[in-house]
Order: structure tokens, then C-alpha cells, then sequence
């Protein structure tokens, strides 16, 4: 059933040039890392580029077979709220050599949760938002730094 208002004609212009400017980037990316001579130096990125295109491709070919969701308007957002965002993270990454990857990434998260939260806080969030952060933050450590071997700050302060 169509809307009555130009939007609702299926079709996800931004998001199919999107997809192709990802496929783009992504084939940009594979082209320079030919010349990195350690097979093992290339496994995540190439993990990476893989599941981008594959994923923006997905998008594209959906699109095009006119399965495409219409271009809802977004909500506006609250500058301030944005602002917060980009400070916790740029403070999280000044931070990282000095308190390490863990300390400064849960760091970063409890501020982007508090900062992005837009729900009243109930004792469930109040347990459950932080634990599911330190899981995540802890699977991101175990996979650099043990699967990919790709080593972390430790911190300065720490070591």
C-alpha cells in the first residue's frame, strides 16, 4: 500500500550510491594491499573489504530487484548529544596509549551510553548496558589481539 507523499516509491537512491561508493572503497583497499608481502598481514582486511562489498552488493542487487524499504526521514538529533558522542570518542582514542585498549574502550562506551541513552534508565539497563559492554569490549580484545594478532595498546600507565 503506497503513501501519499513522494518518498514511498521504494526505491533507496542514497542508500544503492552508498553501497556502490563502499564497493568502490572496497576494491581501492583490495588493489593496495597487493603489495604487502605477509600472507598473515592481509587476513583481517581482507576479512574486512570481503564482508563490506559483499554486504554493499547485497544492498545494491536488493535495490535493484525493488525490495528497497522507502527513504523514511530521520529524527532530528540534539547537537549537543553529537558533540558528546565525538568527545567521548576522541578523548577514548587520546586516552588509549595511556590507560590501554580495555580501559579507554569501556571508558568510551559508558560515555557514548550515557551520552546517546534517550530512554529513562531502569535497574534492567542499569545492569544489563554495562555488562554487555564489557563483553563486547572483551571479545574485541580477545579477537585482536589473541585470533588476528594484532597488538593493542597496553598503556603506558600500566606497563
Amino acid at each position: 500500500m503506497k503513501a501519499n507523499h513522494p518518498t514511498s516509491d521504494r526505491n533507496d537512491i542514497r542508500g544503492t550510491l552508498g553501497a556502490l561508493m563502499f564497493i568502490g572503497v572496497g576494491a581501492i583497499a583490495w588493489w593496495s594491499m597487493l603489495g604487502v608481502g605477509s600472507a598473515s598481514a592481509v587476513i583481517f582486511p581482507h576479512v574486512v573489504i570481503l564482508l563490506m562489498t559483499g554486504f554493499s552488493a547485497l544492498l545494491v542487487v536488493r535495490n535493484l530487484l525493488g525490495h528497497a524499504a522507502s527513504e523514511a526521514r530521520a529524527p532530528r538529533g540534539s547537537v549537543p548529544r553529537r558533540l558528546g558522542l565525538l568527545a567521548g570518542m576522541f578523548v577514548a582514542a587520546l586516552a588509549m596509549p595511556h590507560i590501554g585498549f580495555v580501559t579507554s574502550a569501556l571508558g568510551a562506551y559508558l560515555i557514548i551510553m550515557a551520552v546517546a541513552m534517550y530512554e529513562r534508565w531502569t535497574p534492567l539497563r542499569l545492569a544489563v548496558y554495562p555488562l554487555s559492554g564489557l563483553a563486547v569490549v572483551l571479545l574485541f580484545y580477545y579477537l585482536f589481539d589473541i585470533v588476528f594478532k594484532v597488538p593493542l595498546p597496553a598503556g603506558s600507565l600500566f606497563g
